[in-house]
Formats: C-alpha cells, structure tokens, sequence
C-alpha cells in the first residue's frame, strides 16, 4: 500500500514538474515573442520616424521650391511685361494697363494717348550703329520719365522707336495740346551720346478715350492712323484722330491692295517718252515712264499710286519691273534696228537702297542682253544724300560697266557742289515746276542759267522736263542746254507707237 502511495507521488511530482517545465518554456516563449514584437514595433517606430522626418525635410524642401517657383513666376510676369532697354512697361503690359483703365471710367472722365514715334530713326542706327540707337532710346525713356511719371502719367515702350504715353490730368484741349507740344520740345533737345551730338523730332498720334475707342484695339489702331497722318504731313508735329482719318487709311490700304494685285496681273505699262537734243532737235533718247491700265479708272499716272506703293515697299517690285521691260524693250528696238539712243529709266529711294539692287540691275542687263552704255538710271538728290558714300560706291561699280546716271529734279533738293562734285554723274535734270514759269518769272530764269553755268563748269550735260512750247524750247537753246523732253516734242508713247514715232 505504502508502495503504491509513493508511485502515485512520484507521477504526481512528475506530472507538476512536467507542468512547471511546460510552463517555463512557455513563458520563455511568450518573452522571446514579446521581445520579438517590442523589437519590431521599435523597428517599425524607427522607419515611421525616419519616414516622418523624410517628409518633413521634403515639406520644406516643397515649401522652398514653390517659393522660388512663386519667385521664378513673378520674374517671368515681370520679364514679359517690361521693355528689356527702357525697363519701361512694354507693348504687353499697356495693352492690359489701357484695357484696366477704360473699364475702370466713370461717366464724363477722359484721358488721352499718345503714341510718340521717332522720326528716321533707322538713320542712327544705320550711321552710328545700333548701339547709339540704343543709347538714344534709353535717354528718350529717361527724358519722358522726368517729365510725365511726376504728373501720375503712364509710359510705356511699345515698339522699337514708339513710346506711348497715358495723360488724364488736363482740364481740356487747349491743356492738353500745350502738354503735348512740351513733350515733343522736351525731346527734340539736343541728345549727345558717346562723341556724337544729333537731334531728334518725333510724330505723334493722338486719340481720347472712351470718344475715339472703348478696348485697346480700337484705340490704337485710331492712334496709328493719326500718327500716319502727323508723319505724311511733315514729321515733327502731332495729330488727334477724327473718323476722316480712318476712311483715307482705309481707301490707302485698299489702293495697295490694287497696286499688288495689279503687279501680279502684269496691268502696269511702260511708256517711252522722246529726249531731243536742242542743237540738232533729233531724237537722242527716251525716258521710261509707268503707267497703270486700271480695269475701271482708265490710265492712271504715277502720281496717284507711287507714294502709296513707296509706303507699303511695293515700289521694290515695281521699279524691277519698269527696269526689266524698259531693258526688253530696249533690246527688241535695237535688234530691230530702230532705236540706237539712250534709254533713261527711274529709280526709286526703297530700290536704289534695297541690299541686293546692283546685283539685280546687273542680271538684267545680262539676261536681257543690252549694251550697258544704252541705259541710263536716274536718282534724286535726296536719294543721293540719304547715304552719299553708298551712292557714290554703287554708281562708280555701275558706272564701269557702261551705265550712265542723271540726277533727276535738281534744283528742288539739297542742292551743294560739295556732293554733286563726287556723284559720278553724266546728266543733270532740270525740274519741271522751273520750266512751268520760266518765260514769266525773272528768279526761274536765274535759277534755270545758274543750273546750266554749274553744270558746263563740272563737264555735265542738262536736260529741261516739262518743255511745252517753243518760246521755252527758244530760252533753252539761248542759255545753251543740251536736251529737252515735253509734250512741245511728243507725249509719252506706248512702245506699239514708237516705231511709228521714230519713221515719222
């Protein structure tokens, strides 16, 4: 029995030491889980800190970005609205700031805009460079600065040698013109940069909102037409729009839209008017005059369409096709055996200064194949002085090929010796408005001998336009000119009508 009790014991003590063993173990386990997960929650706290202090570090990172985002926005804006030279507003920022302002009006406010324009200021920039040309537009921007900003005005740079100026302090016109007028004398003060001292005038165009416009489009296209008008009246002055003003642009733009037209469809003719040489009154040459067959008007002189073709640069093309077809013609009279004399043809200011003009006067002399010493080009006086050193560069290369130069209207230009000595000329023209009055007015009789006396002492041959009777043709021959054409000898003939001319 005491046997058995103690077997009982000992598996009970196996059994509770079996249990304290299990248990140990277990809870070496859950420690060892505990351990596990308090490592992983650390790891995993480690990451999020980590992870957050990343993310705060990138937050700035994105703060700092956009503020120079913000930054690089508002260099831009500023960059494209303001006028890189002046540093003034450019086109871009007056556009918004006129369309803010007029939308901004009250009943019976106003202000006005002047679109300020540099006249011929290309010349700096072609005789001193563009760097002068720079130079002075920054001290015109200085200059109107110190004169309108103080008055609360608006200025602006919208083009290359264009200011626009806003004005709304004034109490009416006559204030407004007495404004104007002391910007343009502010201006016109002497300017010297770097050794070079010049002067400048400028046109100005002028229109009042909301009377001339009510958007920004409307008002500077009134503008435009106004200062067009204050530069084709003179220069140096300014003009207010009216509605006149737009319907003469509107029938000009249309005149060059004919005149282009008109080049494609060939409806330009030349005509050939006689040169008689005074001495022996026999033909000795002609001169090529254009003429345009307009489908409704008829036959229309130069002096209709020429200034609206020399503005729109229509005249490049024009003036190569007068060369082109006198040269043509030329050839087929010679070859025909009919015309041995000098043929004169017209230059115009836009042709004779085009970059590539003695290279095009050279190909169709070739292509057309006609003795050089038969084609006579003529010039103005202005278009000589414009540049002298280019004019005398292009005539002395022209003139060794045999082509001879007149210098068409003397007398009515800057007439000096000092430049007629150094133009390779052959020939100089004497005006028509000389001739209208020469039998009646003693001064025009006087200018037309002088004319004559220059020219035989510099061993050049004159030639009087406009010659329409013979007591005129009788006071040349008495002061010894060489040549003569008027309707006293023929009018302009169409080529159909030369050859008939000629046997006759």
């Amino acid at each position: 029995m005491e046997l058995y009790v103690q077997i009982g014991l000992a598996v009970v003590l196996a059994v509770i030491g079996f249990l304290l063993v299990m248990n140990i173990v277990q809870n070496f386990k859950i420690r060892r889980d505990m351990q596990k997960s308090e490592n992983e929650l650390l790891d995993n706290y480690q990451s999020l800190k980590t992870a957050y202090d990343e993310m705060s570090q990138a937050k700035e990172e994105l703060l700092e970005h956009c503020e120079e985002l913000t930054k690089s926005k508002e260099r831009m804006q500023k960059t494209a609205y303001t006028d890189y030279l002046t540093c003034l507003p450019n086109r871009l920022g007056y556009s918004e700031f006129i369309e803010s302002e007029v939308h901004a009006m009250h009943q019976g406010e106003s202000m006005a805009i002047l679109d300020i324009d540099i006249d011929n200021f290309k010349l700096i920039n072609e005789s001193y460079g563009h760097s002068y040309g720079d130079d002075t537009l920054r001290e015109v921007g200085r200059r109107l600065t110190r004169l309108v900003l103080e008055r609360g005005a608006y200025l602006a740079r919208i083009g290359g040698d264009e200011f626009a100026v806003v004005l709304k302090d004034f109490s009416g016109r006559e204030e407004l013109q007495a404004q104007i007028q002391q910007i343009i004398n502010y201006i016109k003060e002497p300017y010297r940069i770097g050794e070079k001292e010049f002067l400048l005038t400028v046109s100005v165009g002028v229109v009042l909102a909301p009377i001339d416009g009510m958007n920004c489009q409307v008002l500077t296209r009134n503008m435009d037409a106004a200062k067009f008008f204050a530069k084709t009246h003179g220069r140096d002055m300014f003009m207010f729009y009216d509605d006149s003003l737009s319907q003469t642009i509107a029938a000009k733009l249309e005149l060059q839209s004919e005149i282009r037209r008109a080049i494609e469809d060939r409806a330009f003719e030349v005509y050939f008017q006689p040169q008689i040489d005074l001495t022996s009154e026999q033909i000795i040459g002609f001169e090529a005059l254009l003429r345009w067959n307009h489908p409704e008007r008829g036959v229309i002189l130069p002096s209709e369409f020429i200034p609206a073709a020399e503005e729109s640069g229509l005249i490049v093309p024009l003036g190569e096709f007068v060369l082109r077809e006198s040269c043509q013609k030329l050839k087929k009279w010679q070859d025909e055996g009919y015309v041995k004399q000098v043929l004169a043809v017209n230059l115009s200011a836009r042709q004779f200064k085009d970059r590539d003009f003695m290279e095009k006067v050279i190909k169709i002399i070739e292509e057309t194949k006609i003795d050089p010493r038969q084609l006579e080009l003529e010039i103005t006086e202005s278009m000589a002085l414009d540049d002298l050193e280019y004019a005398i560069k292009t005539l002395q290369k022209l003139k060794t090929l045999g082509v001879s130069f007149a210098l068409d209207d003397f007398g009515t230009g800057y007439s000096s010796l000092n430049y007629l000595k150094r133009l390779p000329v052959n020939q100089l023209k004497i005006d028509k408005s000389f001739m209208d009055k020469v039998l009646e007015d003693h001064s025009d009789q006087k200018i037309v001998e002088t004319i004559i006396a220059l020219a035989q002492a510099l061993d050049l041959i004159v030639i009087a336009e406009g010659v329409e009777s013979e007591e005129q043709a009788d006071f040349l021959k008495s002061v010894s000119c060489n040549k003569a054409q008027g309707y006293l000898y023929s009018k302009p003939l169409r080529e159909t009508d030369i050859k008939e001319f000629l046997r006759a």
